[in-house]
Parts: structure tokens; C-alpha cells; sequence
């Protein structure tokens, strides 16, 4: 269910995984009110890829 991935960049140089959404419409409204500042976000589907073997799935469910 939670299958879209939100990464942000605060700086160009690097990234920070937020969490995991429902879909990339929901992440962009959960960058909208907490990430307005970064200059590139981006929302990938988890099966296109590659996460760390240590991985943590964060699952947020964000609704406005």
C-alpha cells in the first residue's frame, strides 16, 4: 500500500529518504507544507529502486 518513496534534497549535494506514501500526490502535498524550501524532490516507486540492505520502510500517512 505504501509504495512510493519521497526523497528530498535539501542540498544539491544530498539526499534524505522521508518516508513512504500511498502515492506520489500525497507525497507532493506532504513536500508542499513541510519541504516548500528544497530545491528537488523526488517520488520513485520502491520496485524501480535500489534500497539499502538496512533498510527501514517509513510509512506515512499523510492526509490533508
Amino acid at each position: 500500500m505504501f509504495e512510493y518513496c519521497l526523497v528530498v534534497w535539501l542540498t544539491m549535494e544530498e539526499a534524505k529518504y522521508i518516508g513512504n506514501f500511498i502515492s506520489c500526490a500525497v507525497a507532493n502535498d506532504y513536500v508542499a507544507e513541510y519541504y516548500a524550501d528544497a530545491p528537488y524532490t523526488s517520488c520513485l516507486h520502491e520496485d524501480y529502486i535500489v534500497l539499502p540492505k538496512q533498510f527501514v520502510k517509513r510509512e506515512i500517512n499523510y492526509a490533508k
